[in-house]
């Protein structure tokens, strides 16, 4: 076999069309599928099932194409250490992160990576968890923002900080004065959440158990309004539809310089604190274990650490 057969296979395996794939590694149709066969035979098992207009990966091709893709990011980490004597903070890094952390990162981050590796570009994407594993792992990010729990075979993690969360309620509400507010207590309101899919919807009923009980249960509460992003959450709760949960750092953002901003003192939300053990998530920083370029990495969580969002905890042991 050779690295174009392998480049080849792994451009079907994201495609998922012979036509696509030949199209993204600028070859003819018919010399990526004799080159994808060639590769099968001496193999000695399918890497794909072939069916009309669909592509699908097999169960043996599955490891096989990962340890293609490994074998790829080896050859770069050789042609990267031949360079020794180039910038390895140049060309550009990309980085993927949930949608409760981008809005809120980004700003800072950006301004601190451009002073570390000014001659590198971050290429900025935000997405879903389980679509951003998916990305990272197939190699169309070097990087992603999540929150634990994570656990996935061949990603490594990097702690980077922790964050409170608080309750928003809309102006004049019962809890507004509360310092010592419980997350059970969050069933007996109108909920404001983010829909199915976020990970920090399940984190913010994880600390009402009963609101998870019943959303297991009976497939949804009644009281449970879904929003399309925190900010239109927030904004919901200005309006008084209900109460929700935010993590701080979309409290104390860049946004929030705005007259119209509802975290102003004389706005229409308050920001509850809850009763310690505060509820809080853990935002990490993951990527491929074989990616080559590990000072870029470095200088993107350092980047981090220098301009923490409002109101987050660094973790210092990793």
């Amino acid at each position: 076999m050779n690295l174009r057969q392998i480049e080849y296979a792994l451009a079907v395996a994201k495609a998922r069309n012979f036509n696509r794939a030949a199209q993204l590694c600028h070859v003819s149709q018919p010399s990526l599928s004799v080159a994808v066969k060639s590769l099968e035979d001496e193999l000695g098992l399918p890497l794909f099932e072939r069916a009309r207009g669909e592509i699908k990966v097999t169960r043996q091709g599955l490891r096989v194409l990962e340890q293609m893709r490994v074998a790829l990011e080896e050859v770069a980490r050789i042609k990267s250490v031949a360079k020794s004597g180039a910038d390895p903070l140049s060309g550009s890094l990309r980085v993927g992160a949930i949608f409760t952390v981008g809005p809120y990162l980004y700003p800072g981050l950006s301004v601190a990576f451009h002073a570390l590796a000014p001659r590198m570009k971050l290429l900025l994407e935000e997405n879903f968890t389980t679509i951003l594993i998916e990305r990272l792992k197939r190699g169309d990010l070097d990087a992603i923002f999540v929150a634990l729990p994570f656990q996935e075979l061949g990603l490594e993690v990097r702690a980077l900080y922790d964050e409170p969360f608080v309750a928003a309620v809309p102006l004049g509400h019962p809890w507004e004065s509360r310092t010592d507010l419980r997350g059970e207590e969050l069933q007996e309101t109108e909920l404001i959440l983010l829909g199915k899919g976020h990970c920090f919807r399940d984190q913010v009923l994880e600390i009402c158990p009963e609101c998870m009980r019943m959303e297991e249960n009976f497939n949804g509460m009644q009281n449970i309004i879904e929003g399309t992003s925190l900010e239109t959450v927030r904004h919901m709760v200005a309006t008084g539809v209900g109460v929700s949960v935010l993590p701080l750092s979309s409290v104390k953002n860049v946004l929030c310089h705005l007259s119209s901003c509802p975290a102003q003192a004389d706005q229409l939300v308050r920001f509850v604190p809850f009763a310690p053990p505060l509820p809080s998530r853990r935002i990490i920083l993951a990527y491929r274990a074989s990616f080559p370029n590990l000072e870029a990495i470095e200088a993107l969580a350092v980047a981090v650490s220098r301009n923490l969002p409002q109101g987050v905890v660094a973790v210092v042991d990793r």
